[in-house]
């Protein structure tokens, strides 16, 4: 048993990562692939699925034919992810991804006025992140020959599972997010007059499948990486994933992930909701996890290093340039909507750029201000975390690839006022996924075995610095926190400029 391997697959919006572990949670191999995202319009952000799975099983190769001897595999995907399905089980249409907010104005024509009752329903508020149902009833009433032809709908972990195994689910982290289910309940479950609300077939949707239990098993080799008849879990959204893998157990037990979205994650143990946040059901039995989740936090960087300065190709070379500006970025402010805004503000007509522009501003400032931004995003969904659950963290705890930076780190403590730590591992995802798939395949008890490895914090902590530096980003937060109010109108009348 000590000599097994188990396989995490992390598919994200922006990469996929398929990274092998030891059964004690320890790295072996890793191999990554660029996922191409689709933009045709505003407000549109799809994936070729097909491609997305050819990517995938690149990867899996590359990775199987490093590693010997592995015992299960497990998923950790992006959601909300909506991919329609014809008969021959083929993908109809491009899927859109949670920065889709092509059904924004769909979602009010349906709910209208009740669209603030409807978290009575659901446990969650209704927006383009939380009703991937939304997706299907746009597909039905905008493009109804594609619609037609609609025999299965399905989520990414679904698609690649079944591309694994040839056996279709759903796991209750990803129905969380249908529109289609009330979280509150302690036992998910479709719910009928949901699916009546959102012209949503019963038989379209896949049986409910939970992570401890094997989905399947592999039915292909993979050009000889993979032998056959590996069990594979069908494993969860990618931060509940990350949730298992850093021990997320106690009622408040909180971390923050930093992928292309940034997410500040807190553990229930009972439905406690609230609607700034994104609330779901937990891998763990009896569990919930809330979310404020913003859109872009890593995205931002990558725009800045594909779009605006594509000659810094790495973003070790926005770190350097951010760290010649100064604290405040010299009276510079950046707006990180650039795929309109989750938590706090929920508004995919939000958009992003910098304020307070003059002659003598620099390019360090620009990208310094991009760092603050961000944090000061992660910092109104803090705040708001600390009043609603009377939350007093003696310290938060960062996973993901932006959380590797030292210099983003004590930005944090700065900002948020306590101390902030960084994890051992980067791959939280996806060693939660590999756990996943390591209990369905018998290799622990269950998800609560206290076998399962955890991801732990650095011993060298990020404490608030210098008070002087405190002060200018406690004033630069306080303009910051008010921007979004005062140009919202603005903002989505220029959005109205570029419709389609």
């Amino acid at each position: 048993m000590t000599h097994e391997t188990l396989i995490g697959i992390d598919a994200g919006t922006s990469a996929v990562k398929v990274c092998a572990f030891d059964r004690e949670g320890r790295l072996l191999a890793k191999a990554q692939r660029n996922v191409p995202l689709m933009t045709p319009y505003p407000l549109w952000a799809e994936i070729d699925v097909e491609r997305y799975w050819e990517l995938v099983s690149d990867a899996l190769r590359d990775v199987g034919a490093r590693v010997s001897n592995v015992a299960g595999i497990g998923f950790a995907t992006t959601c909300p992810t909506m991919i329609a399905l014809d008969a021959n089980d083929r993908p109809i249409a491009p899927a859109p991804v949670y920065l889709d907010g092509r059904t924004d104005g769909l979602i009010y024509d349906v709910l209208g006025a009740d669209a603030g009752l409807y978290a009575q329903h659901t446990g969650n508020r209704a927006s383009v992140s939380t009703v991937w149902a939304s997706h299907a009833l746009w597909m039905r009433r905008n493009d109804p020959s594609a619609w037609s032809r609609v025999n299965r709908i399905a989520m990414l972990n679904s698609w690649l599972a079944f591309k694994l195994t040839g056996q279709w689910g759903i796991d209750p982290t990803q129905m969380s997010y249908s529109g289609l289910v009330d979280v509150r309940k302690a036992e998910p479950a479709w719910s009928d007059d949901l699916m009546k609300l959102w012209q949503v077939d019963p038989h379209l949707l896949p049986a409910i499948q939970y992570a401890n239990r094997p989905i399947g098993q592999t039915v292909a080799d993979y050009g000889g990486a993979l032998p056959a008849g590996i069990p594979v879990s069908l494993g969860a959204a990618d931060t509940a994933a990350a949730s298992l893998a850093v021990g997320l157990s106690r009622n408040k037990d909180a971390f923050e992930s930093i992928g292309t979205s940034g997410v500040l994650t807190v553990c229930l143990d009972r439905p406690d909701f609230d609607d700034t946040f994104m609330n779901r059901y937990h891998v763990l039995p009896n569990l919930w996890l809330a979310h404020g989740a913003m859109s872009t936090l890593g995205g931002a960087f990558g725009w800045l290093n594909s779009k605006i300065w594509p000659e810094l190709r790495f973003f070790a070379d926005l770190e350097r340039l951010a760290e010649e500006s100064v604290p405040g970025a010299n009276g510079l402010v950046f707006l990180p909507y650039l795929a309109g805004e989750r938590s706090p503000h929920w508004d995919t007509a939000a958009s992003g750029g910098w304020l307070g522009l003059r002659l003598s501003h620099s390019r360090p400032d620009m990208i310094r201000a991009v760092f603050e931004g961000t944090t000061f995003g992660l910092r109104q969904i803090f705040d708001h975390a600390r009043t609603r659950w009377d939350w007093q963290p003696a310290y938060l705890m960062g996973v993901g690839g932006g959380a590797r930076s030292r210099f983003i780190a004590q930005m944090k403590a700065d900002i948020l006022g306590i101390e902030y730590r960084t994890a051992d591992m980067a791959d939280a995802a996806a060693l939660g996924a590999a756990l996943m798939g390591g209990v369905a395949a018998g290799a622990y008890a269950n998800l609560t075995d206290p076998e399962l490895p955890r991801i732990q914090a650095t011993s060298s902590p990020f404490k608030p610095g210098a008070k002087y530096r405190r002060h200018v980003y406690e004033q630069a937060f306080a303009i910051y926190d008010t921007l979004y109010g005062q140009l919202r109108a603005t903002m989505h009348k220029l959005g109205a400029l570029s419709a389609p």
